[in-house]
């Protein structure tokens, strides 16, 4: 990968470009792919071949809001566990609060790496468990926004 400002070659995935100090995703003159100089308006890289715009990360909202609902759904989550596990009205209760609480909190850390747009994999599972029992509409729609926005995550 090439900083987009400077071009220089960046080593792993750096949040900043250790020669000049940017956001190696946030500059247009060069290639990210192959560091070769390009135009804002470039479409294609002359290079390598590859469209810059494309390979460079747009941030819509989507993961912000699909984080927001896994998060309030495993909140949600850990609190009726944990209002199960400490006042239970029948045996099963503590198993099933129990379940709530585990589920709560995949769903949040879920809801934490969408926005963080990382680890998209993690996201979509805490989604998925923010489906069940009560949380039905926050999970479907954090499914949903989660996968349309899997280009946006690192």
């Amino acid at each position: 990968m090439f900083c987009r400002n400077c071009g220089k070659e960046l080593i792993g995935t750096p949040e900043i470009c250790p020669n000049c100090g940017a956001k190696p995703m946030s500059g247009t003159s060069f290639c990210p792919n192959c560091g070769a100089a390009i135009t804002p308006l470039t479409e294609i890289c002359p290079k390598c071949g590859v469209r810059p715009l494309k390979v460079a990360h747009s941030h819509t909202w989507k993961p912000i809001v699909a984080g927001i609902l896994g998060i309030i759904a495993g909140i949600i989550g850990i609190l009726v566990g944990l209002d199960m596990v400490t006042f239970p009205l029948w045996e099963e209760d503590v198993a099933i609060g129990v379940l709530f609480f585990v589920f709560g909190v995949i769903a949040t850390i879920g809801g934490l790496c969408a926005l963080r747009r990382r680890a998209w994999g993690l996201a979509l599972t805490g989604a998925i468990f923010a489906l069940w029992p009560g949380f039905l509409i926050l999970g479907i729609l954090a499914i949903v926004w989660t996968a349309m926005s899997r280009q946006e995550f690192e």
